[in-house]
């Protein structure tokens, strides 16, 4: 669409040198833009991915650096779904696929859907290729059987390809926040969520989701110097929703 409705050329005739894009239901992507674009200007990449740490088989795409078996030489940074990250590793990487590194979490960064190009470059790789990105099928399975589609499956193509269309090296990279820092977002059912809970993996559910994005501020002033009381006691979901007192240092 950037490319069709001429936006794209727009933005690049203007001067305008960076784009971003961000998850709507992920209210704590802002947090992260004024540091992340200094990132993408220092290290001059054609697209920069936030991330943060995440469990195995948490609904994260995993950021990877692909490298061509045939010609180690070409090589390329890209984020490959989760549905399809575990089955990936298994067959080239480690039997078990995504497990646990020493700190608890996955080896490969989470990928949090918000974005940063170069709009120069980005425009000139649309030119050559008239807008497409590469397409693929994703599907969303209802048992763990995987016999049973939650929803019609349907082809998609992601921004997240768009390493696919960029050459040269050291042009496509990611920086890596905290997770409470940039990534709560609200996009589970209730139900999935509470599921999701108890296999002590992030729910992603909106009651999660409006309690981390307050705690952020917390967090904040913790870094800051503020001693914040929090309460332990466990709510029914499993997890504690402090804090109770705010003292100042």
């Amino acid at each position: 669409m950037l490319f069709d409705s001429g936006v794209a050329k727009k933005w690049r005739d203007m001067g305008k040198e960076w784009m971003i894009f961000h998850q709507d239901t992920n209210a704590l992507s802002l947090k992260v833009i004024p540091s992340v674009l200094a990132v993408s200007r220092a290290k001059n990449w054609q697209m920069n991915s936030v991330t943060c740490s995440r469990m195995p088989g948490e609904a994260l795409g995993g950021i990877c650096k692909l490298v061509n078996e045939k010609d180690p030489s070409k090589e390329i940074v890209i984020n490959i779904e989760y549905n399809q990250l575990d089955g990936l590793l298994k067959e080239k990487w480690n039997p078990e696929g995504d497990v646990k590194n020493e700190k608890g979490f996955s080896n490969f960064p989470g990928n949090v859907n918000t974005l940063i190009f170069k709009i120069p470059e980005y425009y000139e790789n649309l030119t050559k290729t008239g807008g497409v990105i590469p397409e693929f099928v994703n599907p969303k399975y209802a048992n763990a059987e995987k016999t049973v589609f939650k929803a019609p499956t349907r082809l998609e193509c992601m921004m997240q390809d768009y390493p696919k269309l960029v050459s040269g090296a050291n042009q496509v990279g990611f920086t890596m926040y905290d997770t409470w820092f940039c990534n709560n977002p609200a996009k589970t059912n209730i139900k999935e969520a509470r599921e999701k809970i108890t296999q002590g993996i992030s729910s992603f559910g909106a009651a999660e989701a409006e309690f981390l994005f307050y705690d952020w501020s917390n967090k904040m002033l913790e870094a800051a110097g503020v001693t914040i009381e929090r309460n332990t006691e466990p709510s029914d979901f499993g997890f504690s929703f402090g804090p109770k007192v705010l003292i100042d240092p």
